[in-house]
C-alpha cells in the first residue's frame, strides 16, 4: 500500500517538471541570430554585350523584408532573378537563409567592380566583398547581328543560353527561357517547328508578359494550346511551359527568327512584399534562330502543284456504288499533308466520261497532330450520269517536293468505278444549266432574284461628320443648355436679391389692385385702391416704403424714366383720386372724369407702357435662333439636279435585260446609272447579281457590300453575299466565325446604318440635355429624373462608341476585294519581289497603304503583302482613286 502511494507521487512529481521544463522553455526568448552575406558570379571574364550571373546569399537571424541594395555601374543592367528562402531553427535560434539571383547585361567595353552589396534586414547591415569582371571582346553573333529585310535593325542584347542543359550560372537557375526550331536547314515552303520553354522552379509573384518572336519571312501557325509538364535539367527539376510554332519559309536565303521575351513587370504584391527599390520590368531574352533556306532543285515536273511537305496522302472516295442514271453521285477527294495548304492551288479534278460533273464544294481543315501542324483539303463533286453501264471515276494525280527524300514525288489515287443502272428519268443529253435540279437541292440555296426599281432613287450614302446640318443639330442643344443654365443662373441670382425681385413684381402687383376696382363697393374705395397701385408701383421699382411715395414721387420717377406726358397725367389722376376722397366726389375743373373704372384702366395702359419703355422687347432670342436654323437648314440642303436620262428607266430597262438573259446588257445599262452618281442599295444588288451570274465573284461581293452598306436589313443582300463567299476559293482566309456574344453584338451594330447611328446619336443628345435642363429648373434631381438621366447618358455614350466604330469601319478602314481570278501576294513593291503566297477572286482584304500602282493588303496577323492596285476594287466608292 505505501509502495503504491510512493510510485503515484513520482510520477506526478516527474510530469510536474517536465512540464515546468517545457513552459519556461517555450516562454524564454529566441535570440536571433547575427547576418552574413556573400555575392558570387558563375564568371570573372565576360564579353561586351554578354551575360553573367550574379548571386548574393544572406544568413542569419533576417527578416521577410530584407533589403538587397545593389550598387550602380555605368554600362551595366541589372535584371532580377528568382528568389530562394529557407528557415531552420537550432539552439534556440532561428536561422534564415536568403539567395536572390540577378542577371548583368554588361553593354561597357571597359573592366569595372561589382561594388558592395548591402543587406538590411531588422536594424541589422552586412556587405558583399567588391568583385572584379573583366570585359573582353564582344562575340562575333554580337559584333555582326543579323540584317533585317527593312535594313534598320539593331542589335538584340545577348540573354539566356538557347540551350536548356545550359543555365546562366553554369549550375541551373531558378528560372530561364529557351527558344528552339526543329531543324536548321530547310527547303522552301517546308514546314518546321519552332518552340518557345520557359522553364522555373520557384513561382514568381507577378504574371510574366510574353512576347512572341517575330518570324519575318515565314509563314506561322500556332500549334494547339500551350502546354505544361515536369522536365529534369541538370539534375534539377522544373515546371515546363510551352509554346509551339509550325513555321513555312516563303523565301530562300538566311532567315532569322527574332528573340522571344519575357517580361516580369512589378506588380502590387511584389511591390509589397519586396523592398528592392529599382522599378521597371524585369526581361528575359532567348537568343535568336537562324534557319538556312534552300530553294527546290532543278528539274521541277510540268504539273508540280508548289506543296513541300514530308509526307502527301491522296484519298478518292464515291458515296455509292450503284446509281440509277440520272441521279448524282458524290464524288470527294482529299488531301493530307503537313506542308503550307493555305497557299495551295487546290486538286485538279478530271472530267469523267458519260457524265456531268459539277462542284458541290471546298474544304480546309488544320490540327496538331504528334507535335506537327496537318492540313486537309477536300474537293467534292456532284457526278451525274447521263449513260447506262459503268461509269470510270479517273484516278487523281498531285505532283509534290518530297522534302525528306529531296525529290519530286507524285501521289495518285486509285480509280473507282459506279454501275449505272436503267432509270425512268428522261434522256438530257443537251443540258446545259450551270446548276441541275438535283444539285440546287443538294445546296440547298440559290441566288435570290433582282430586285424591282424603287420608287426613289438614292445619290450616295450620307456622311454625318461632312454634314453641316448634322454638327448643328449635335452643338444646338449643347448651347442651348449653356444658354439655358445662365438663365437660370442669373434667374436664381435675381430671386436672391429682394429689390430686384421686388421690381419684377411691380407691374403684377400694381394690376392686380386695379383689377379689384371692378368689384369695390363704392367708389371712395375704388379711388384708394387706384392711388395705392400708383405709389406701389413707383415703390416696388424704387425698392421704398409705401408711405414714402407719393403724388411727386410718382411724378420725378416718370420724368426720370423719360415719359413727361405719362408723369403729368399719373400726377393728375393721384390729385383727382385724393381731391375726390377727401374733398367729395365732385369733379374738380380740368380734372378729367371721375369713373374709377375708366381711370383704373387708363392707370394700367401708362404703367405697361412705362414697363415697356424700362424693358424693351424685339424680336425674340428664341425666334431669332429658329429662324437661323431654319435658314442653315435651307441653305445645308442639296439641290436636286434633274438628270438628261431617267435613270430609273435604265434600270427597268437593265432588269428586263437580266430576266431575258442578256448579262453583257445588263451589265452595260446598270453601269450607265452609276456613272449617273446613283449610289442606291437596289443599283448596288442587281450589279452583284449580274457579276455573280457572269462569274466574277469578286466585283459580285464588292457590290453586295455596297448595298449592304446603304440596307444592312436587307436578308435577299445578306443570302447572296453568303451564297458567293461559299464559292470562293480562298474559303481558309475568310473571315473566323465570333463567339456568340461577339456576334450577337456585331450583327446589332450593324443592323442600323452609320446615318441611322448618327441620327440616333443626335435624337440622345437632345433627350439627355432636356433631362439635365429640366433638373436644373426644378433645383434639384428627384430618384427617378436622376435614374433616367443615367440611363439616357449610358445609353448615348455607348451608341456614340457604336457610331464611332461603324463610321470608322466604313469611312477610314479600306476594305476591298480581290477581283482578278488568281494574283501573287509579294512581299514589295514590285515584280521583283519574291511570292509569299497566292490569292483569289472574291478574297475580302485590307488596304493599308499605297505606292505607284501598288497596295499593301492586309489579312490579319502576318498575313501582309503587295498587290497590283488593278487587282482589287474597294467597297466604299469614294475611295476609288
Amino acid at each position: 500500500m505505501v509502495i503504491g502511494i510512493s510510485s503515484k507521487r513520482e510520477q506526478i512529481l516527474t510530469g510536474a517538471l517536465a512540464l515546468g521544463l517545457a513552459l519556461s522553455f517555450w516562454v524564454s526568448p529566441v535570440r536571433a541570430a547575427d547576418i552574413a552575406c556573400r555575392a558570387e558570379v558563375n564568371r570573372t571574364t565576360v564579353p561586351q554585350g554578354g551575360t553573367l550571373s550574379l548571386t548574393v546569399t544572406a544568413e542569419g537571424g533576417l527578416t521577410w523584408s530584407a533589403d538587397f541594395a545593389l550598387p550602380e555601374i555605368s554600362g551595366v543592367q541589372f535584371f532580377g532573378g528568382g528568389t530562394n528562402q529557407s528557415v531552420s531553427y537550432a539552439n534556440g535560434q532561428t536561422m534564415t537563409i536568403v539567395a536572390k539571383s540577378y542577371y548583368l547585361q554588361v553593354d561597357t567595353e571597359e573592366d569595372f567592380v561589382i561594388g558592395p552589396i548591402v543587406v538590411t534586414s531588422d536594424g541589422k547591415t552586412c556587405q558583399t566583398e567588391p568583385i572584379s569582371i573583366k570585359v573582353g571582346p564582344p562575340a562575333d553573333d554580337a559584333a555582326n547581328p543579323p540584317p533585317d529585310q527593312t535594313g534598320n535593325r539593331t542589335r538584340a542584347p545577348t540573354s539566356i543560353p538557347s540551350d536548356p542543359a545550359q543555365s546562366l550560372d553554369g549550375s541551373g537557375d531558378d528560372i530561364f527561357i529557351t527558344l528552339e526550331a526543329d531543324r536548321n536547314e530547310v527547303w522552301v515552303g517546308q514546314q518546321l517547328v519552332l518552340s518557345f520553354k520557359y522553364y522555373r522552379r520557384i513561382q514568381p509573384w507577378n504574371n510574366p508578359q510574353f512576347t512572341a518572336p517575330r518570324t519575318e519571312g515565314f509563314w506561322r501557325e500556332e500549334l494547339g494550346q500551350e502546354r505544361r509538364y515536369r522536365a529534369v535539367v541538370k539534375g534539377r527539376s522544373y515546371t515546363v511551359t510551352e509554346i509551339r510554332y509550325a513555321l513555312f519559309p516563303t523565301r530562300t536565303g538566311e532567315l532569322t527568327i527574332e528573340p522571344a521575351e519575357l517580361a516580369f513587370p512589378d506588380q502590387g504584391l511584389e511591390r509589397f512584399f519586396s523592398s528592392r527599390r529599382r522599378s521597371g520590368p524585369r526581361v528575359l531574352r532567348t537568343d535568336p534562330v537562324t534557319v538556312t533556306v534552300k530553294a527546290l532543285p532543278s528539274g521541277q515536273p510540268d504539273n508540280f502543284s508548289g506543296l513541300v511537305a514530308t509526307q502527301a496522302e491522296l484519298k478518292s472516295v464515291v458515296d455509292r456504288p450503284e446509281v440509277p442514271r440520272g441521279e448524282p453521285v458524290s464524288w470527294t477527294t482529299q488531301l493530307v499533308s503537313d506542308g503550307f495548304l493555305k497557299g495551295f492551288a487546290g486538286i485538279e479534278l478530271p472530267e469523267p466520261e458519260g457524265a456531268r460533273s459539277h462542284d458541290a464544294g471546298e474544304g480546309f481543315v488544320t490540327r496538331a497532330e504528334e507535335g506537327r501542324l496537318m492540313g486537309s483539303v477536300t474537293r467534292e463533286k456532284v457526278i451525274v450520269p447521263s449513260e447506262e453501264g459503268v461509269l470510270r471515276i479517273p484516278a487523281v494525280e498531285l505532283s509534290w517536293f518530297d522534302a525528306a527524300a529531296g525529290r519530286y514525288r507524285i501521289a495518285r489515287t486509285s480509280p473507282r468505278q459506279v454501275s449505272v443502272i436503267p432509270s425512268d428519268l428522261p434522256y438530257l443529253p443537251d443540258e446545259d444549266s450551270g446548276f441541275l435540279r438535283n444539285e440546287v437541292a443538294r445546296l440547298a440555296q440559290d441566288l435570290a432574284f433582282i430586285h424591282n426599281v424603287p420608287s426613289h432613287l438614292g445619290s450616295g450614302s450620307w456622311s454625318p461628320l461632312t454634314s453641316p446640318l448634322w454638327w448643328t443639330g449635335l452643338i444646338l442643344p449643347l448651347l442651348l443648355l449653356g444658354g439655358w443654365w445662365l438663365y437660370l443662373q442669373r434667374l436664381s441670382a435675381l430671386n436672391r436679391d429682394p429689390a430686384a425681385r421686388r421690381r419684377r413684381g411691380a407691374l403684377t402687383a400694381a394690376i392686380q389692385l386695379l383689377e379689384q376696382i371692378s368689384s369695390a363697393s363704392d367708389d371712395a374705395g375704388a379711388l384708394a385702391l387706384l392711388t395705392r397701385a400708383v405709389a406701389g408701383f413707383v415703390a416696388d421699382c424704387r425698392n421704398q416704403p409705401l408711405a414714402a411715395v407719393g403724388p411727386a414721387e410718382v411724378e420725378a420717377y416718370v420724368r426720370a424714366q423719360g415719359q413727361p406726358e405719362s408723369a403729368q397725367r399719373l400726377r393728375e389722376i393721384m390729385d383727382l383720386s385724393e381731391s375726390a376722397r377727401f374733398g367729395g366726389l365732385g369733379n374738380p375743373q380740368g380734372t378729367g372724369s371721375l369713373d374709377p373704372r375708366a381711370l383704373a384702366r387708363e392707370t394700367r395702359e401708362l404703367l405697361e407702357n412705362l414697363a415697356r419703355a424700362k424693358h424693351p422687347g424685339g424680336v425674340s432670342g428664341g425666334a431669332g435662333a429658329a429662324l437661323a436654323v431654319v435658314l442653315l437648314v435651307g441653305a445645308c440642303l442639296p439641290l436636286a439636279a434633274q438628270a438628261e436620262v431617267d435613270p430609273a428607266r435604265l434600270m427597268a430597262e437593265a432588269n428586263q435585260a437580266y430576266t431575258a438573259g442578256d448579262l453583257d446588257l445588263t451589265l452595260q445599262l446598270y453601269t450607265q446609272v452609276e456613272e449617273m452618281g446613283v449610289q442606291d442599295p437596289t443599283l448596288y444588288f442587281n450589279l452583284g447579281n449580274t457579276f455573280a451570274r457572269r462569274g466574277e465573284l469578286g466585283r459580285a461581293v464588292t457590290y453586295y457590300l455596297r448595298a449592304q452598306r446603304l440596307d444592312p436589313r436587307d436578308p435577299d443582300i445578306s443570302a447572296n453575299l453568303d451564297w458567293v463567299r461559299g464559292h470562293i476559293t480562298d474559303l481558309e482566309l475568310s473571315d473566323a466565325p465570333l463567339p456568340l456574344f461577339v456576334a450577337q453584338f456585331v450583327w446589332l451594330a450593324r443592323y442600323l446604318t452609320v446615318a441611322e447611328w448618327s441620327l440616333l446619336v443626335l435624337l440622345l443628345v437632345w433627350l439627355v440635355v432636356g433631362l439635365v435642363a429640366w433638373g436644373w429648373y426644378q433645383g434639384r434631381f428627384s430618384d427617378s429624373l436622376r435614374r433616367t438621366a443615367l440611363v439616357a447618358g449610358a445609353v448615348l455614350a455607348i451608341t456614340v462608341v457604336v457610331f464611332a466604330w461603324r463610321w470608322h469601319g466604313q469611312e477610314i478602314a479600306r476594305q476591298a476585294v480581290v477581283v482578278a481570278p488568281e494574283v501573287s501576294v509579294l512581299s514589295g513593291p514590285d515584280n521583283s519581289f519574291p511570292v509569299l503566297f497566292k490569292v483569289h477572286d472574291g478574297l475580302t482584304v485590307l488596304v493599308e497603304g499605297r505606292q505607284q500602282g501598288w497596295v499593301r493588303i492586309s489579312l490579319g496577323g502576318e498575313s501582309l503583302g503587295w498587290l497590283p492596285e488593278a487587282a482589287v476594287l474597294p467597297v466604299n466608292p469614294r475611295q476609288e482613286s
